[in-house]
């Protein structure tokens, strides 16, 4: 069984857009975070699953617990864990491949501005991570913060030494990666040739047709 196109991870993630809007229920937002969980494991991304789930449910817990007390605090976690089952369904899209991603979209006419906007995101937070590891890496071989309780007492020195270099490192990172995006041809007029270039199959069809279905039926239900 061969892998999702990057086009019925398009097709899944707009429709459960736009039931989303027409869920007032509770259960019916569970239900979803259900489906896209489902939906992450199918595309084998058991750990994104795993951890957007568990953050789903602190979120609905600790609504729960401040609704007594606090409304405000009970309505902004509420809304931010409505939004996760949406943030799960669009991690299929960003855990893609950036190259299969815009052989696969070039051909629904999607502005070529867009596809190279977040082929470039996608290639430059994991990048990001990465120094960010480096720069803590750094900072503890320096020996400027050997107890956890010093990032609270010397916060100005927190700011110096960790985000200064983060500025720094990512305005290089982004000159890099444009640089790099300009040599592969990113901007050129031609329509890109690619090895992942390939038809929708009856997997992409059934995929989308079910999930579809079970959205619907969630919002009728």
């Amino acid at each position: 069984m061969r892998n999702l196109d990057p086009r019925t991870h398009l097709a899944v993630m707009l429709c459960a857009t736009s039931v989303w809007f027409f869920y007032e229920q509770i259960g019916q937002i569970h239900c979803l975070c259900l489906l896209a969980g489902c939906y992450l494991l199918q595309v084998k991304e058991v750990r994104t699953a795993g951890r957007l789930c568990f953050f789903y449910t602190i979120l609905q817990v600790l609504a729960r617990i401040c609704a007594p007390h606090t409304a405000l605090l009970y309505v902004i976690l509420h809304t931010f864990a409505r939004s996760i089952p949406l943030v799960m369904f669009a991690a299929a899209i960003v855990k893609s491949n950036p190259s299969r991603l815009m052989a696969s979209w070039q051909s629904l006419h999607i502005p070529k501005s867009v596809t190279i906007m977040l082929c470039m995101m996608m290639r430059f937070f994991p990048v990001l991570r990465k120094e960010m590891a480096a720069i803590r890496e750094g900072i503890k071989a320096r020996g400027l913060f050997p107890q956890w309780y010093d990032y609270v007492r010397h916060p100005v020195i927190v700011y110096e030494s960790f985000f200064v270099p983060f500025t720094v490192r990512c305005l290089k990172l982004s000159a890099e990666l444009g640089a790099t995006a300009e040599l592969r041809g990113l901007d050129a007029p031609q329509k890109r040739s690619s090895i992942y270039a390939a038809p929708l199959s009856v997997y992409d069809y059934l995929t989308v047709g079910l999930y579809g279905t079970a959205m619907v039926l969630i919002a009728i239900v």
